[in-house]
Order: C-alpha cells, then sequence, then structure tokens
C-alpha cells in the first residue's frame, strides 16, 4: 500500500492516477493530520509525503511516527526543498527526498524500493514475535539451561550443565531436548544465532520491574 499524503488536489490526483496504472495501491490524504488519523498502516507499505503543508507538516509528521515507533519508509516529495531540509529528512530515516514537479518513474522505483525494505522489515518482525513466543513457553529450567548453553556458545557439556545446576545428567537431558524442540532450534550454532539476534537470556536476566 502506497500512503500519498499532499494538501495538492492536483498533485493527489495526478500520482495516485499514475501509481494505480502501474499497478500500486493507493490511499490518498489532503492532510498529515488525515493520515494519522488512518491507525497502523498495511504492510508492506510506504508513505509519499509533501514537506510543507498547512498545521503538522512533512517533518512533524517523521518526527510523531518516529515517536511511536512506526517504521513506514518515507518518500519526501516538495516544490520548495532545501538542502538543510533535505539532510534533516534523511538523517531522521527518510529513504529518498524528491523535488516537484515529480518525474514518475523515478518516483515508482524509489517506492519500489520502500516497499522492499518495509517487507523484509516486516517479515523479520513476524520471526520475532514468534521466537519471543516461543521462548516465552520455555519452563524457567528449560531457559536457564538455554543460558548456560547459549552463554558458552554450545561447547558445555550435560555433565557440566548438571554439576552446576545440581540435578542430574538425565534432568538436563530432558530439558536439553525440550529447548531444542520448543524453540524450533535446528541446531546448537542455530540456538545461539537467535540468542544473539534477539537477546532470548537478556530478557531472562534483566530485573523485574
Amino acid at each position: 500500500m502506497v500512503y500519498l499524503v499532499d494538501d495538492d488536489a492536483a498533485v493527489r490526483k495526478s500520482l495516485m492516477l499514475s501509481l494505480e496504472q502501474r499497478g500500486l495501491a493507493v490511499r490518498a490524504f489532503d492532510s498529515a493530520e488525515a493520515f494519522l488519523d488512518t491507525g497502523p498502516y498495511t504492510r508492506p507499505g510506504c508513505l509519499v509525503l509533501d514537506i510543507q503543508m498547512p498545521g503538522i507538516d512533512g517533518l512533524e509528521l517523521q518526527r510523531r511516527l518516529l515517536e511511536i515507533a512506526c517504521g513506514i519508509p518515507i518518500i519526501f516529495i516538495t516544490g520548495h526543498g532545501d538542502i538543510p531540509m533535505s539532510v534533516k529528512a534523511m538523517k531522521m530515516g527518510a529513504l529518498d527526498f524528491l523535488e516537484k514537479p515529480v518525474r514518475h518513474d523515478a518516483l515508482v522505483k524509489s517506492i519500489q524500493r520502500a516497499l522492499a525494505r518495509d517487507t523484509i522489515a516486516n517479515e523479520r518482525e513476524l520471526e520475532k514475535t514468534a521466537i519471543l513466543e516461543r521462548y516465552a513457553r520455555l519452563t524457567p529450567r528449560e531457559k536457564e539451561i538455554m543460558s548456560l548453553l547459549v552463554c558458552n556458545l554450545g561447547n558445555i557439556t550435560n555433565k557440566q550443565i548438571a554439576d552446576k545446576l545440581a540435578i542430574s545428567y538425565r534432568t538436563v537431558d530432558h530439558h536439553r531436548s525440550r529447548v531444542m524442540e520448543k524453540m524450533a532450534a535446528q541446531s546448537l550454532s542455530h540456538l545461539v544465532a537467535m540468542d544473539r539476534e534477539f537477546r532470548l537470556t537478556d530478557i531472562a536476566e534483566a530485573p523485574a520491574q
């Protein structure tokens, strides 16, 4: 979904028609306030945003989206841009900054990059959610054993874990198998990689609030 925010009705109509002719789904808004009222955006998606508008301007909308951790890729379009303005937008994470009149082919290429990036980001977030849900299903003892495994990069034996936790070898073997099964880990290195990427043992070790 391409979200188009521009207070110029002629620009909105022209861009919307051009993008839809290229097979893109578009939702157009005449103000930043109207866009904010839509709630969560459809993913993958991107925001084509005019930088100078009455009320909330483009840069302010970008700042507000950052505050609520909305990572939608932003492509700025403007007829009144300057270098400091474009630098500020890019520093805050804008994907592109195009001057009006916008060349439609250039905009489409930028939108395609934005949608590809948001697709990857969305897949990563879905993966993270799934892994966190699997981790949450571990028992306290399983989390303890997983922590020992990943902290030692898998280079720790069941006997060493049993000695450290003062439990039997068979108990460790059982819990270790359950950890691998519940986490859908293909190997110890895979388990370590999941922990490193999503900081799972940090969650377990964080002090209670």
